[in-house]
């Protein structure tokens, strides 16, 4: 297995395409290597400087004693393969390859070829199309960014390299601490999930942020396995890049959506923006909370109301005991302030209000979180503020999760800069704070789901006989009654039903049966839109109307589509429940997938529908039905509602089909209280 870590932990370090010319990247990268205080050996690699910036330079790499841990390329792109087979010779363990001009502009081979001599030598090969890598606890600044990094435990990885720099001097500017900052560029070879899997062991890290554009094997990196906070600002959210197929799963996924099915079983947290990416980073590093109740804190009536908004918003629980909250937080205020929760100490109460108020919340046992609200005015200086929540919070312990929000001036932006220094998330805006705090709340529950050991069940061998027979006929989409066997004999509920060729055994079997008031389709490969030719009859109820609409439909049927081969038709029970809609779709990064969502006639307009990636077990089905926005339909809608354990049997049961179907859509699944049931189905298969 190749040493990523070299990248990290180098102990001589090369950079090839050094130069004196203060304007080529070469040289900036040196200069940062040098300016950052890097402790280790500084190699650079010149056709015919003697020095560069104070360092012995040598004409090439193979002139350097052996055993360079890591090269750093940064010379002109037809080179580069050249200075890749002179590290492969020299034994280099890392390499980072600078240059652009490869994958990105379309020379694919060229860019295999890096990645080939990395392989064969066993080297950790990082780019190419990359500004560098920097990692604050080994004083090393490998990049042509901005010379200074904020130490802390982010490590923060980026496909791109001009968006990687600029935020470089935006971590600074917003004191968020970085323990590593890596571009990834063309990912030729290390990718993510390689880096995750590096900074998972890492002492360093705390918390793992992700730039992602793409993935490139999606195969691979569902097998990362999570282990620290892990944020995910993946771009590209339309649904262009997706091939839309012609059934409704196929329409309503979309790349994204996926993505999006793949970071919740993996239990990582994708942010929507870059403030909410590094706001949850920030967040992540606090302790973990011992429970659900929130205390707030504020000397406003109006901004805690906003938080209290809010914190129903993103679902979390306000801590709700008045007589309690009475008796700890009365002393702390004016007799004109509430202890209602927000703790509302009032503007009059000052710094003392705030000390007093805090200090309960933090030594209190029932208080499992705090939020610290704080409205600019002329009677407190809001840096006071600041200090005071950073040494009550430092001598208690740091022992639960805090968050402020200060809305205010110049003086305000002082003491949120202060507080985000004293690695204390604070923000002006309320709904940062609050989301920050949720997401302490969403790693503290994934953490506690523990890892999935889904394995999917194999296929019945009745149903490859089903498909056997279909591809014979020169068929790859499933007749009704095909599909509603093949249904069945994997496990998913279906209400009783019969494929039947004539009217005495149509009302023979739907006797036996008993399974009136039922619904009648006529069975063709030949007719698409049944209802248009008069094949489907809904709510027969006895034998007798069965046998006369039988006959009808036959007759009607003949005479609109004479050449139509009709094989009989399909008698299923009546039955009524929520719709909703479940199926499969291929996806070209990540393979299989399960859809989930409210059907009938809004689904494709709405696409409220969620999905997951094949294998999942249970957990994660019932986490799939929890995603959807309309999921309270599901508890309860005019008197009727869903059975959530046959929902989650009918999304673990598809499942076995998924590597031999192009697509599944079982719409409606009507469920109630007594179970669900697979209405209609359409099977295509691969």
């Amino acid at each position: 297995m190749k040493n990523v870590g070299v990248f990290f932990q180098p102990k001589r370090v090369a950079v090839i395409g050094a130069s004196p010319d203060s304007k080529k990247i070469g040289h900036q990268i040196l200069k940062n290597i040098i300016d950052g205080g890097y402790e280790g050996e500084i190699i650079p690699v010149h056709p015919s400087a003697p020095e560069v910036l104070g360092h012995k330079a040598y004409k090439s790499l193979s002139d350097v004693a052996p055993g360079v841990d890591m090269v750093i390329i940064a010379i002109p792109a037809s080179l580069v393969l050249g200075a890749m087979q002179e590290c492969a010779r020299c034994k280099a363990q890392a390499v980072a390859i600078i240059t652009s001009g490869f994958g990105e502009v379309g020379k694919i081979e060229e860019e295999k070829q890096l990645r080939q001599i990395a392989d064969d030598h066993n080297i950790a090969l990082l780019g190419p199309n990359i500004f560098g890598l920097a990692y604050a606890p080994a004083k090393l600044n490998a990049s042509f960014g901005p010379k200074e990094i904020y130490p802390g435990k982010i490590a923060f990885i980026t496909q791109s390299g001009a968006l990687g720099i600029g935020l470089m001097g935006w971590t600074v500017m917003k004191k968020i601490g970085l323990a590593a900052l890596v571009n990834l560029g063309n990912k030729a070879d290390v990718d993510e999930q390689d880096m995750i899997h590096y900074f998972n062991q890492d002492k360093n890290v705390d918390v793992i942020l992700i730039y992602m554009e793409g993935i490139k094997d999606g195969f691979k990196f569902l097998k990362t396995k999570i282990e620290k906070p892990t944020v995910i600002l993946k771009v590209g959210r339309s649904a262009r890049g997706a091939k839309a197929a012609a059934s409704h799963t196929g329409s309503l996924s979309g790349s994204d959506k996926i993505y999006d099915a793949v970071f919740n079983q993996l239990g990582i947290m994708r942010a929507s923006t870059f403030t909410e990416a590094f706001s949850w980073a920030r967040a992540l590093s606090l302790p973990s909370p011992k429970g659900d109740d929130v205390l707030i804190i504020t000397n406003g009536g109006g901004i805690g109301v906003a938080t209290t908004d809010e914190c129903e918003t993103q679902g979390l629980k306000i801590l709700d005991d008045p007589q309690w909250l009475e008796e700890k937080f009365r002393s702390t205020m004016p007799d004109y302030g509430s202890t209602k929760n927000p703790i509302d100490v009032t503007g009059g109460a000052g710094i003392e209000g705030y000390r007093q108020s805090f200090k309960v919340a933090l030594a209190e046992e029932r208080v499992k979180s705090v939020i610290v609200l704080y409205c600019e005015t002329a009677v407190t200086d809001p840096m006071d503020i600041a200090k005071c929540i950073d040494e009550l919070y430092t001598a208690a312990g740091r022992n639960k999760p805090v968050v402020v929000s200060m809305v205010g001036g110049e003086r305000t932006r002082d003491a949120l800069t202060y507080l985000n220094a004293h690695h204390i998330p604070a923000s002006s805006l309320v709904d940062g704070s609050v989301s920050a705090l949720k997401t302490v709340y969403k790693w503290r529950d994934i953490k506690a789901r523990g890892r999935s050991q889904a394995v999917v069940e194999a296929l019945p061998a009745k149903a490859h006989e089903i498909f056997d027979a279909v591809r014979k006929e020169g068929r790859e989409i499933l007749m009704e009654h095909e599909a509603r066997a093949v249904m069945e004999l994997c496990g998913v509920p279906t209400p009783p039903w019969a494929f039947v060729q004539d009217a005495d055994e149509a009302v023979r079997i739907a006797d036996q049966k008993k399974i009136y008031p039922l619904a009648m389709k006529i069975a063709s490969p030949d007719i698409v839109h049944k209802s248009d030719v008069g094949g489907v009859v809904l709510n027969i109820r006895d034998g007798h109307e069965l046998r006369d609409k039988f006959n009808a439909m036959m007759e009607n049927i003949k005479k609109k589509q004479p050449k139509a081969k009709l094989l009989g038709v399909n008698l299923i029970q009546m039955v009524t429940g929520i719709e909703c809609i479940v199926g499969t779709t291929t996806d070209p990064q990540f393979g299989a997938a399960v859809m989930f969502g409210l059907g009938g006639v809004f689904v494709e307009a709405l696409k409220d529908v969620a999905f997951r990636v094949v294998p999942f077990d249970q957990g994660e089905a019932e986490r799939l039905i929890g995603e959807i926005k309309a999921r309270r339909i599901l508890e309860g809608f005019r008197g009727m509602s869903a059975d959530k354990p046959s929902i989650v049997k009918t999304l673990i049961a598809v499942q076995k089909l998924a590597p031999y179907v192009k697509e599944i859509d079982i719409n409606p699944l009507l469920s109630n209280q007594s179970g669900s049931y697979a209405v209609d189905a359409r099977i295509v298969l691969k």
